[in-house]
């Protein structure tokens, strides 16, 4: 008994096994275990009291309970808390076992890396973080929480909320939190209207030898095309932020109308003061009357009653619009007689005809008449003439 004794004293007096700093060491002589409170004594009366050296890193020894085993195994653990580091020796097995070993209490929201299911392994760090207050702004509502995440982004993941593709978040994703801070979520929703604007169709003339002339009849129906256009619309948070264009195009080809015009010519007679004179075609026109004082030029001008076929002006010579009327054929007008489309006109144009007359013969004309194309027909007809009266 007194050499077991005088052996703990001496370790002790060597700093191996301070009270303060290590385990009990439990030794037997004899086959006689020595009670720990007897060691406890003897090194009392025999040992140097010894002051730890201030440290930065504290030694903290597991509890003697802890590896009385003699199967246990001390490993050598770090622990890392605010501005508190630890490095502790300890035969725990799992980093909660450490922690509880080492009176360092958790709370709800803070957080040990690795988790206190860790297994220990020697020379292991553990980081301790301890949760702070912040608020979280989403959805329309604000919530005080205490968290350990330290960036918006594992706050988030860590309260369950969801971003959707387009939300954004204030302060960034990876932005380092403090105490206080708030986390902002913003919805954000896009979404393209349409609006559809009316193409209007054409209408195409095609020739027809089953309608008569000046006759014409639709072939197919039109149909309005559809120009489409795009408006992509952007919402924060339920609000409506921005409006973009994003184009047009044509959702539908307008279909053209189709109408069919006669080509069939069929000759009539109509009785004149001349008799009875064949015609091809009967046209409703405008009609005046003219002479050659009334054509703009002086007496003494080279060209004054000299009209655009070369005949004199006068009785018999009209003035027509060669796009309607032939050029120097016949026609017939009631109550004037049979003329000679022998003169043009800068204000003859479409469906309008000037009468000649002699100077001292003129009649006013002021109104509308239907002129009869006389034959033979020409080689070349205007099959489409004007619809509209001058």
């Amino acid at each position: 008994m007194t050499r077991t004794l005088l052996l703990l004293a001496l370790l002790i007096t060597l700093g191996i096994g301070s009270l303060g700093t290590a385990a009990f060491l439990l030794l037997q002589e004899e086959g006689e275990p020595i009670e720990p409170a007897a060691a406890a004594a003897a090194v009392e009366e025999t040992a140097p009291v010894m002051q730890p050296e201030p440290t930065s890193q504290p030694t903290i020894v597991a509890k003697a309970t802890a590896i009385a085993s003699p199967t246990a195994t001390e490993l050598t653990i770090t622990i890392h808390d605010g501005e508190n580091n630890y490095t502790i020796i300890s035969s725990a097995r799992t980093v909660g076992d450490l922690l509880a070993e080492a009176g360092i209490i958790l709370g709800e929201s803070d957080a040990a890396n690795p988790p206190a299911e860790t297994p220990l392994v020697d020379g292991l760090v553990v980081q301790i973080t301890r949760a702070i207050p912040l608020t979280i702004q989403v959805d329309g509502q604000a919530y005080a929480i205490f968290s350990s995440a330290r960036t918006p982004a594992e706050v988030l993941a860590n309260t369950g909320i969801a971003l959707g593709e387009l939300d954004t978040v204030n302060p960034a994703a990876d932005v380092v939190l403090n105490a206080g801070d708030t986390v902002r979520v913003v919805r954000v929703r896009e979404e393209s209207i349409f609006f559809d604007v009316e193409v209007p169709y054409q209408t195409v003339y095609q020739p027809s030898d089953d309608l008569d002339l000046d006759t014409k009849a639709v072939i197919s129906g039109g149909v309005p095309g559809i120009k489409r256009q795009s408006t992509r619309i952007r919402y924060e948070d339920g609000v409506e932020v921005s409006r973009v264009d994003e184009g047009e195009w044509i959702e539908q080809e307008p279909v053209n109308e189709v109408i069919g015009y006669g080509t069939r010519i069929t000759t009539h007679v109509v009785d004149t003061p001349e008799g009875p004179r064949e015609y091809w075609r009967v046209v409703h026109m405008r009609v005046t009357a003219y002479t050659a004082a009334s054509s703009g030029k002086s007496p003494d001008h080279p060209s004054y009653g000299i009209t655009a076929s070369g005949r004199p002006a006068g009785t018999g010579i009209v003035a027509v619009d060669p796009n309607v009327i032939p050029f120097r054929s016949e026609v017939y007008v009631p109550g004037y007689g049979i003329g000679y489309a022998g003169d043009t006109g800068g204000g003859i144009k479409g469906r309008w005809i000037d009468l000649g007359y002699d100077e001292d013969e003129l009649q006013t004309w002021n109104g509308y008449v239907d002129v009869y194309y006389l034959t033979p027909v020409p080689a070349e007809v205007n099959y489409l003439i004007p619809e509209v009266l001058p």
